[in-house]
Protein backbone atom coordinates (compact mmCIF):
# COMPACT_ATOMS: atom_id res chain seq x y z
CA UNK A 1 0.00 0.00 0.00
CA UNK A 2 2.76 2.24 0.96
CA UNK A 3 4.39 1.50 -2.64
CA UNK A 4 1.01 2.44 -4.51
CA UNK A 5 1.14 6.04 -2.30
CA UNK A 6 4.57 6.61 -2.96
CA UNK A 7 3.59 6.07 -7.00
CA UNK A 8 0.40 8.05 -6.32
CA UNK A 9 2.31 11.09 -5.38
CA UNK A 10 4.90 10.26 -8.56
CA UNK A 11 2.36 10.42 -10.42
CA UNK A 12 0.31 13.56 -9.35
CA UNK A 13 3.96 15.61 -9.21
CA UNK A 14 4.67 14.41 -12.58
CA UNK A 15 0.69 15.66 -13.81
CA UNK A 16 1.09 18.68 -11.87
CA UNK A 17 4.45 19.48 -13.94
CA UNK A 18 2.79 18.55 -17.07
CA UNK A 19 0.07 20.75 -16.90
CA UNK A 20 2.90 23.86 -15.96
CA UNK A 21 4.62 22.42 -18.99
CA UNK A 22 1.27 22.28 -20.79
CA UNK A 23 0.08 25.88 -19.71
CA UNK A 24 3.88 27.49 -20.80
CA UNK A 25 3.31 25.86 -24.45
CA UNK A 26 0.00 26.91 -24.88
CA UNK A 27 1.29 30.35 -23.73
CA UNK A 28 4.13 30.11 -25.95
CA UNK A 29 1.54 29.27 -29.08
CA UNK A 30 -0.64 32.08 -28.41
CA UNK A 31 2.72 34.78 -28.52
CA UNK A 32 3.52 33.37 -31.69
CA UNK A 33 -0.33 33.63 -33.01
CA UNK A 34 -0.65 36.94 -31.69
CA UNK A 35 2.99 38.03 -33.16
CA UNK A 36 1.89 36.60 -36.43
CA UNK A 37 -1.44 38.75 -36.65
CA UNK A 38 0.07 41.33 -35.55
CA UNK A 39 2.58 41.37 -38.43
CA UNK A 40 -0.05 40.55 -40.97
CA UNK A 41 -2.32 43.36 -39.76
CA UNK A 42 1.22 45.65 -40.02
CA UNK A 43 1.68 44.66 -43.34
CA UNK A 44 -1.78 45.31 -45.13
CA UNK A 45 -1.63 49.00 -43.58
CA UNK A 46 2.46 49.16 -44.22
CA UNK A 47 2.72 51.89 -46.90
CA UNK A 48 4.85 50.71 -50.00
CA UNK A 49 6.46 52.93 -52.25
CA UNK A 50 5.08 53.43 -55.86
CA UNK A 51 7.08 54.49 -58.88
CA UNK A 52 5.95 56.58 -61.26
CA UNK A 53 7.78 58.18 -64.31
CA UNK A 54 6.36 61.89 -65.19
CA UNK A 55 8.01 65.09 -67.29
CA UNK A 56 8.34 67.76 -64.32
CA UNK A 57 7.06 71.42 -64.18
CA UNK A 58 10.16 73.29 -62.29
CA UNK A 59 10.20 76.03 -60.67
CA UNK A 60 12.13 77.84 -57.56
CA UNK A 61 13.02 74.99 -55.96
CA UNK A 62 10.19 73.17 -56.44
CA UNK A 63 8.20 71.38 -59.24
CA UNK A 64 5.35 69.55 -59.95
CA UNK A 65 4.60 66.18 -62.04
CA UNK A 66 1.28 65.43 -63.17
CA UNK A 67 1.01 61.41 -63.92
CA UNK A 68 -1.95 59.84 -64.37
CA UNK A 69 -4.29 62.76 -63.10
CA UNK A 70 -2.89 62.88 -60.29
CA UNK A 71 -0.44 65.88 -59.41
CA UNK A 72 2.76 65.52 -57.24
CA UNK A 73 5.12 68.44 -56.11
CA UNK A 74 8.24 68.53 -54.49
CA UNK A 75 10.10 70.78 -52.61
CA UNK A 76 12.28 71.18 -50.43
CA UNK A 77 15.19 69.05 -49.84
CA UNK A 78 14.26 65.37 -51.13
CA UNK A 79 16.45 62.49 -51.44
CA UNK A 80 17.46 62.37 -54.76
CA UNK A 81 19.80 59.92 -56.69
CA UNK A 82 21.87 60.91 -59.76
CA UNK A 83 22.89 59.65 -63.48
CA UNK A 84 25.17 57.25 -61.37
CA UNK A 85 23.07 56.14 -58.73
CA UNK A 86 24.54 58.07 -55.97
CA UNK A 87 22.54 59.16 -53.29
CA UNK A 88 22.35 62.96 -51.62
CA UNK A 89 19.92 64.29 -49.16
CA UNK A 90 20.02 68.12 -48.23
CA UNK A 91 20.38 69.28 -51.72
CA UNK A 92 18.07 70.37 -54.86
CA UNK A 93 18.22 67.58 -57.36
CA UNK A 94 20.48 68.80 -60.75
CA UNK A 95 17.44 67.31 -63.12
CA UNK A 96 15.07 69.59 -61.56
CA UNK A 97 17.37 73.11 -61.85
CA UNK A 98 16.05 75.27 -64.41
CA UNK A 99 12.40 76.55 -64.68
CA UNK A 100 9.87 75.49 -67.33
CA UNK A 101 9.52 72.16 -68.36
CA UNK A 102 12.02 69.41 -67.76
CA UNK A 103 13.34 66.07 -68.99
CA UNK A 104 11.77 63.20 -67.58
CA UNK A 105 11.98 61.95 -63.91
CA UNK A 106 11.27 58.89 -62.19
CA UNK A 107 10.08 59.31 -58.48
CA UNK A 108 8.72 57.19 -55.93
CA UNK A 109 5.72 58.29 -53.46
CA UNK A 110 3.87 57.11 -50.75
CA UNK A 111 0.55 57.56 -49.68
CA UNK A 112 -0.02 59.34 -46.59
CA UNK A 113 -2.79 59.17 -44.07
CA UNK A 114 -3.04 61.79 -40.73
CA UNK A 115 -5.35 60.69 -37.98
CA UNK A 116 -8.40 62.76 -39.22
CA UNK A 117 -8.82 61.32 -42.50
CA UNK A 118 -6.50 63.95 -44.71
CA UNK A 119 -4.43 62.28 -46.93
CA UNK A 120 -2.10 63.03 -50.02
CA UNK A 121 0.67 61.01 -51.83
CA UNK A 122 4.25 62.19 -50.49
CA UNK A 123 7.00 62.39 -53.10
CA UNK A 124 10.00 60.22 -50.75
CA UNK A 125 13.00 60.47 -53.48
CA UNK A 126 13.71 61.53 -56.74
CA UNK A 127 15.76 59.39 -59.55
CA UNK A 128 17.65 61.69 -62.12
Amino acid sequence: MAAYAAGAIGLTKAIRLNSKGFRVFVAFVALCLITALAFLVGERHASHTTVLTGIPVVGQNEATVTVGGWSYGISGNVTWFDSQGTMHEGSWPTCLRGTGPGRPITFGMVPVTTPDGSSWRQVVWVDC
